[in-house]
């Protein structure tokens, strides 16, 4: 099976590859795991594409693999951390999204994540048990915050 990139395009994913079959392929495995079709595969020049909404999350949160403070080795998209104080961080882009056993601890991480320049969006909210927050870091002009 030939490479076939899959990229983050927001509520998204992008699938790009040289092989219409491995193209197809790896949007099969997106809507087998839950994905909707937005744009079914076509070809533009050499490559091929097709778009698919992003997978519903479907395991629970005791099977997230979240990484030490300490790993260097994940990308900057999708990057995840467990804190001390028991926030998980998620990393997309310019957004955070911290989630929380308790509304005091995220209100605790956003406020420190204010200070290095991210803005709130929208309100801290409860979601499957546990309190989540997005943060924007898109306006901030150095953020130097290291989670």
């Amino acid at each position: 099976m030939a490479e076939v990139k899959a990229l983050d395009a927001g509520d998204r994913i992008l699938l790009s590859g040289a092989h219409a079959a491995d193209v197809e392929s790896a949007l099969q495995s997106y809507m087998a795991r839950g994905a909707k079709v937005i744009t079914p595969l076509a070809q533009i020049g050499k490559n091929w594409i097709a778009a698919c909404t992003i997978p519903p999350k479907t395991m629970s949160l005791e099977d997230s693999q979240a990484l030490r403070l300490d790993e260097e080795s994940a990308g900057a998209t999708g990057r995840k951390a467990e804190l001390e104080d028991g926030c998980r961080v998620e990393e997309l882009g310019f957004k955070r999204i911290v989630y929380g056993a308790s509304l005091v601890t995220v209100q605790r991480r956003v406020e420190e994540m204010k200070h290095f320049g991210a803005e709130l969006i929208g309100e801290i909210e409860e979601a499957d048990g546990e309190w989540v927050a997005v943060l924007d870091f898109g306006g901030a002009q150095n953020t130097g915050y290291r989670w």
